[in-house]
């Protein structure tokens, strides 16, 4: 009897130190978890602020995100999806056709005439329509007039807040698989400083938001 007793303290023993091992391993690997992706983040949002084309006359820096940035003003300053008025606008020191994309295609709208419209899908930039409507009309501030205030401000909102729900997704996926620390806390590193996703992180595009 005393045996069983025995052995069943020391079983119960070994359990209480496996499960105090597991929660400091679990404590240790979230504060890690917590430091790359701050870091990362924060490197993210230090690119944001001071993104600026080659051409330095905007944020935005190729034809693929002039196109959905075309359609957001477009959207809120005009009340269509043409973004004629927008591809054609010049820079008034450079004079260069600055929001002019190749990203857009042709059709004839309900006047009879033909308009430029984006090419890219419609649903990203009318739901960021709505986050420069509100800082339009809270702020008074216009994409096309500011366009690096109005940009870098949606950049910091839209993408911050899908990097973190990136980094809170992975960091589940990598605890319910993952079998050790170490293996565990590398996955995170490379979910946080080796992938593109917090490349594209500094420009309107459709990466960020299909890999959350």
């Amino acid at each position: 009897m005393r045996s069983g007793e025995n052995q069943t303290r020391q079983d119960g023993g070994e359990l209480v130190v496996n499960s105090l091992q597991d929660e400091t391993g679990l404590r240790l690997r979230k504060t890690i978890y917590v430091l790359l992706a701050v870091t990362a983040l924060g490197t993210a949002f230090g690119r944001i602020v001071q993104v600026r084309a080659a051409t330095g006359e905007s944020p935005m820096l190729s034809a693929n995100d002039r196109s959905r940035w075309c359609t957001i003003a477009a959207l809120v300053n005009e009340g269509t999806y043409a973004i004629d008025s927008l591809i054609e606008r010049r820079h008034p020191d450079t004079n260069r056709r600055h929001w002019y994309s190749i990203d857009m295609v042709r059709h004839r709208a309900a006047d009879g005439k033909e308009h430029a419209y984006s090419s890219k899908p419609p649903l990203l930039p009318t739901l960021l329509a709505g986050e420069y409507w509100l800082i339009k009309n809270t702020l008074g501030l216009d994409i096309v007039e500011h366009p690096f205030y109005v940009m870098r401000a949606m950049l910091l909102v839209t993408n911050g807040m899908l990097l973190l729900l990136y980094f809170w997704l992975m960091a589940g996926l990598i605890e319910r698989l993952g079998t050790t620390d170490w293996g565990r806390i590398v996955a995170f590193a490379i979910v946080a400083w080796g992938t593109l996703v917090t490349t594209y992180a500094v420009t309107l595009s459709n990466h960020l938001p299909a890999a959350v």
